[in-house]
């Protein structure tokens, strides 16, 4: 997924732009990451930022991170928890097509255009100019 979607690779010191945004649309907090690549697991993965104190872990089913590219290496990103508008929606979307890498643990990624998020969740506030 590091690669596919963020084009980043494991020997790459190049970072991505996070923009964490508020289910108005308004930009909550933007952040440069780059690609982990712990030598233990060999699992690349981007590390966001899901507020402070973190939100508790749901004791049935799972949140849904939504992530849009913005611009080149800037991406949006929402959190939605089961019960938030749009979690059942998003959940629809990844749950149809073709997974994209590895599934973990019953876990789906897809890689779709913010126009099927929109067509799927008219919600989402993704759209447009978040700074």
């Amino acid at each position: 997924m590091a690669r596919l979607f963020f084009g980043l690779k494991a020997d790459d010191q190049r970072s991505i732009t996070l923009e964490k945004v508020g289910a108005d649309g308004r930009l909550l907090a933007r952040h440069s990451r780059e690609l982990v690549y712990p030598e233990s697991n060999r699992n690349s993965r981007i590390e966001f930022d899901f507020g402070s104190p973190k939100p508790d872990y749901p004791a049935s089913g799972r949140p849904v991170i939504v992530v849009v590219q913005a611009d080149h290496k800037t991406y949006r990103y929402r959190t939605l928890m089961p019960g938030d508008p749009g979690h059942q929606e998003m959940m629809g979307l990844v749950s149809t097509g073709q997974s994209v890498g590895r599934t973990m643990k019953g876990v789906r990624r897809r890689i779709v255009t913010l126009d099927d998020v929109e067509a799927a969740w008219s919600g989402a506030r993704l759209r447009g100019s978040a700074g």
